[in-house]
This record gives C-alpha cells, sequence and structure tokens, in this order.
C-alpha cells in the first residue's frame, strides 16, 4: 500500500485521483474492447449489416443462415460497445482535470447509459435471432414471429438506437471536452468527430462497417495515449 498521493504539474496534490493502476487498466479495457469490435465488423459474423430504415428489418432466411455464428457475435458486440461507453468516459475524465472537466463529466454519463442500452437491445436481439429461426419451431412458425417482428420495430431495435444515439452524442462531447483540455492532438479528435458525424450520411452497409472500423482504430490509439500518461 502507497502512502504517495498523485501530484498536477503546479506540485499540488489532486485528491481522488486514480492510481495508474486503475487508469491503465480501463486504457487496457477500452484497447481490448475497440479491438473485439473492429474484428467483428472486418469479418461480420452476423452476415449483411440490418436496414432500419426498411419495412422489413428482418429476414428469416438471412437469420437462418446465419444463426449459430451471429449469436455469439452479437453478445461480444454488445458486450464490448458497453465497455467502450464505460471506458471511454473514464479515459477522457483522466485526461480533463481542469478545463473541459464539465463537458467530460457529461459525456461520461451519456457514453455509458449509452453503452448500457446498447448492451441490453442487443442482447435481446441476438436472443431472438436464435430461437426464432430454430429448428424445432412448428413450420412458418419462425417467418410469423419475423412478420411479428418487424411490425413493431420500437420494440425490436428501440434499445439498440437509443443506445447508440447516447453514446454518439456522448462522444461528441466528450471530444469536446479533449478539445477544450488540449489533452490529446486536436487534429485525431476532429478526425474521430468527422467519422462519428459520416455515420449519418446514408453509407452502404459495408462502407459503413469500414468507417466503424477505422472508429475503433482510432480508439486503440487514443487507449495508448491513456495508458502512456497512466
Amino acid at each position: 500500500m502507497t502512502t504517495t498521493s498523485p501530484t498536477r504539474l503546479d506540485g499540488s496534490v489532486a485528491p481522488g485521483d486514480p492510481g495508474p493502476r486503475r487508469v491503465r487498466l480501463a486504457a487496457a479495457a477500452l484497447a481490448a474492447s475497440s479491438a473485439t469490435v473492429a474484428v467483428l465488423l472486418a469479418t461480420t459474423p452476423w452476415g449483411d449489416r440490418l436496414n432500419s430504415g426498411a419495412d422489413k428489418i428482418l429476414t428469416y432466411e438471412k437469420l437462418r443462415d446465419v444463426r449459430d455464428a451471429a449469436w455469439p457475435a452479437m453478445l461480444l458486440d454488445s458486450f464490448a460497445l458497453a465497455v467502450i461507453g464505460l471506458t471511454l468516459g473514464l479515459a477522457v475524465l483522466h485526461l480533463t482535470r481542469a478545463r473541459g472537466r464539465i463537458a467530460a463529466l457529461i459525456g461520461a454519463a451519456l457514453s455509458t447509459a449509452g453503452g448500457i442500452l446498447f448492451a441490453m437491445g442487443g442482447t435481446a436481439f441476438a436472443t431472438l435471432a436464435w430461437f426464432i429461426t430454430a429448428n424445432g419451431l412448428p413450420p412458418g412458425a419462425g417467418q410469423s414471429l419475423v412478420d411479428y417482428a418487424n411490425r413493431h420495430p420500437g420494440h425490436l431495435i428501440g434499445l439498440n438506437m437509443a443506445g447508440f444515439l447516447l453514446i454518439t452524442i456522448g462522444a461528441l462531447v466528450l471530444s469536446a471536452a479533449l478539445i477544450r483540455a488540449r489533452a490529446v492532438p486536436v487534429p485525431m479528435v476532429i478526425t474521430y468527430i468527422v467519422l462519428t458525424l459520416a455515420q449519418f450520411t446514408g453509407l452502404p452497409g459495408r462502407t459503413m462497417d469500414f468507417l466503424q472500423l477505422a472508429m475503433m482504430l482510432l480508439l486503440i490509439g487514443f487507449a495508448a495515449v491513456i495508458w502512456r500518461r497512466a
């Protein structure tokens, strides 16, 4: 057990600051989760990206074809996004001790809440997709369940969309905090902001996958910065 306290550049003690081990644990979790999502985006074990704006979000045949691979992949993706939402906020809070602190607190709360909601929605969606494509269902039952789910998009993907929106807003607020604090290279943060906003430009599925993969790589780089500054 150590009796030393973290100090600021001006020599004053920063009470309550996390120790380097905890900061590095958060950085490692952020990097590992971002790398996990990057691999999933590159390999897409769940098949083609769903179109949330289509009349039929789900297609029974497509779900059935990727059933066994999609279930664990979607669960892993949901968990990793939740970890990213939490650790990204923690990392920015570590870097914004003065300027940008309020924005960092707000952004961290939003990204954490978004990660939790996304994980809840992703877990429910993965479980639903696995059960409605089971071979043990009566003939036509799976298709009927898919049709019913398509008629209720709010219940089908509402949590996912809410979580994604909160994570996105939280990440933008956290980016603003980093720019204000000049805690990391500003071009790196601006690049992340541009990529984040580009998600809403109607990019086709595979292009969107690679855009989000690039975002994950930036987060890995950000985690490396946090590790070095712990």
